[in-house]
């Protein structure tokens, strides 16, 4: 980036000094310098005029402005890319300790800034241009992975951003971001037990400003509201039954403080069966990394695709215990540790992994699919809405099943929930039409890439043992799983082991019951790290759309606020106002001085 700036500064310089002057001639030859170099070189009437003093001469209004932007914009570029990044949080899966609403400051120094993947983008903008969601950036130039030193390592309760690692279909530094609290760091132990977090088997104290979804009855209906909205709750986490006359029963999403405080109200009852939060019971199939665990409850769909019922048991409160990667540590592999990690070595590492008892599950998985065809879009509206989810983690799994076969962009986009929750949201009156166009494009690429998949499958077999190459080995290969163990192969090498690349990170919401964490899409790798909250500098309720009552619209309390792995500070506002007064002062006295003396002289 610095090369870049010198380079064109050098060659406005040379071409000054050659007489070629315009703001013309200056930007053809800085954009298509191997051109117009030789050029001018090779033309005799270019002379040597010496060098300009702007002092004397001036320039024009336009290359002041075209100057002062261009530079403006690559120091900006410098910064965010390598020193500090402004981000707003746009959910409430962290609340109440980082709040929907708050625009925060994150340091890249502390992990070790980043250099770009994808050097050819837009300047401010992250993946997507904001009319039309056009790319920001182009893909012709990947560049490898590299981070400069850290000033410290990732360490348990830190809050972190990081780029989102399940979409595939972006480079790496230009997947969403995230914010979630690090639980566990590379080489941990984690499980979850009621809710409560384990780490290396010790219990670990939630933060202060957790929340948890609890169940109450209000008598007064209007009192609850104006309460949640006096403490700043997220209102979308705070759900009342109106179909009800009264008392009404509301969820909330809440902290264990607040929670004290509005249970001591008159108008608050706690149901007897619900005194603690709303936790998932054991055994209870629920979404979640590893895939395999969540694919769907549907018993016939189950069956009919050889879904292993017995592994369906993980949900959010109930969880592990899972081992979190570390670099250079080795593992053996057998059939749990395939469906914990295959996903690790394969998008973050970049192997190609294969074991028979994963390739005849996706085996089976593809010729239940090409004997039928989907119509997901000839139901009505009602049984759509109520069968997305299960919609989409079918596509989740034909993701999972297709692993040589790459999936189109637009099923990619269904293979990522948290995409489709937004793409539902926008297009909750097109429903039907969304899923028939799903039904096209779904069917097409089993027609397609069905039997390619399973031709490569086959041809996989073969390279475990040259007898297997046939459909009707598959009967061979499965007796001999009943009294052997499974056979791995890593980029075409047999082996029952394999080592990490990177470290990795268990990301969690302080919302416990409303987040999308790993829980949901599994471990952070190391070089999807991007930075540390450090600071909010402005901070504005959603709740609150209206700018006239910017009393409650902007949280006073909140401004210039240090972010903390314990919570956030108190707000220096005064003193971030009382220090930019002092400067401001002291910079004008100085040029009135640096005035007067030029004066004198």
């Amino acid at each position: 980036v610095v090369n870049l700036v010198v380079g064109i500064g050098m060659i406005v310089e040379l071409l000054n000094v050659f007489g070629k002057r315009t703001l013309f001639q200056h930007v053809i030859a800085s954009l298509l310098g191997f051109i117009f170099l030789p050029y001018y070189a090779l033309n005799k009437d270019v002379k040597y005029l010496g060098t300009v003093d702007y002092k004397k001469i001036g320039k024009s209004t336009t290359r002041e402005w075209g100057e002062a932007i261009f530079f403006a914009v690559i120091a900006a570029t410098i910064i965010r890319t390598f020193t500090i990044e402004a981000f707003q949080i746009p959910s409430s899966s962290m609340e109440k300790t980082l709040l929907t609403g708050d625009f925060l400051f994150v340091s890249k120094l502390h992990y070790g800034p980043k250099t770009p993947r994808t050097p050819l983008a837009l300047p401010f903008m992250h993946h997507s241009m904001p009319f039309g969601g056009l790319p920001a950036y182009l893909d012709w130039i990947e560049l490898p992975y590299f981070r400069l030193p850290a000033f410290q390592d990732i360490k348990r309760k830190d809050i972190v951003v990081f780029n989102y690692p399940r979409e595939d279909y972006r480079p790496s530094d230009k997947r969403e971001h995230y914010i979630k609290r690090c639980v566990a760091i590379a080489g941990d132990t984690l499980q979850v037990v009621d809710g409560v977090v384990s780490i290396n088997e010790e219990i670990q104290k939630s933060p202060k400003t957790a929340q948890h979804k609890r169940l109450l009855i209000t008598t007064n209906y209007e009192e609850a509201i104006n309460w949640g909205f006096e403490n700043d709750l997220n209102m979308s986490d705070f759900q009342i039954d109106t179909n009800q006359r009264g008392p009404w029963n509301f969820t909330c999403h809440i902290s264990d403080k607040d929670y004290k405080k509005l249970t001591r109200k008159s108008w608050i009852s706690i149901p007897q069966k619900y005194k603690g939060p709303l936790n998932d019971k054991k055994g209870v199939p629920g979404y979640g990394y590893p895939f395999k665990y969540g694919l769907n409850q549907n018993n016939n769909i189950r069956k009919k695709h050889k879904i292993d019922s017995s592994l369906l048991v993980w949900n959010k409160d109930f969880y592990g215990p899972i081992y979190i990667p570390k670099e250079g540590r080795t593992i053996k592999l057998n059939t749990k540790n395939m469906n914990l990690y295959e996903r690790v070595i394969s998008a973050y590492e970049h192997k190609e992994i294969v074991g028979m008892e994963n390739l005849i599950e996706s085996y089976h998985f593809i010729k239940a699919l090409q004997k039928e065809e989907f119509k997901f879009g000839r139901k009505s509206s009602r049984v759509i809405e109520n069968n997305l989810n299960f919609t989409q983690k079918f596509i989740e799994n034909v993701k999972r099943n297709f692993r040589h076969q790459e999936l189109t962009l637009y099923l990619e986009h269904w293979s990522d929930q948290f995409y489709m929750r937004t793409y539902f949201a926008e297009n909750r009156d097109h429903l039907k039409d969304v899923c028939k166009t799903l039904d096209y494009n779904l069917n097409t690429f089993i027609k397609e890439n069905g039997q390619k998949e399973l031709d490569w499958i086959l041809e996989k077999f073969q390279t475990f043992n040259k007898n297997w190459s046939t459909e009707e080995s598959l009967v061979a290969i499965e007796k001999y799983l009943k009294t052997n163990p499974s056979l791995y192969m890593v980029d075409g090498v047999l082996t029952d082991e394999y080592t990490f690349e990177q470290d990795y990170f268990f990301m969690m919401g302080d919302n416990r019951h409303a987040s999308a964490d790993s829980r949901a899409w599994g471990f952070v790798p190391h070089d999807h790290v991007v930075g540390k909250a450090v600071f909010v500098w402005l901070s504005m309720d959603p709740d609150y759309p209206n700018w006239g009552d910017i009393k409650h619209k902007v949280r006073w309390n909140r401004l210039c606020s240090f972010v903390s792995r314990d919570g956030m500070s108190r707000s220096y506002l005064w003193e971030f106002l009382i220090g930019g007064i002092i400067l401001w002062g002291a910079n004008k006295w100085w040029k009135n001085r640096e005035l007067k003396k030029s004066i004198e002289k």
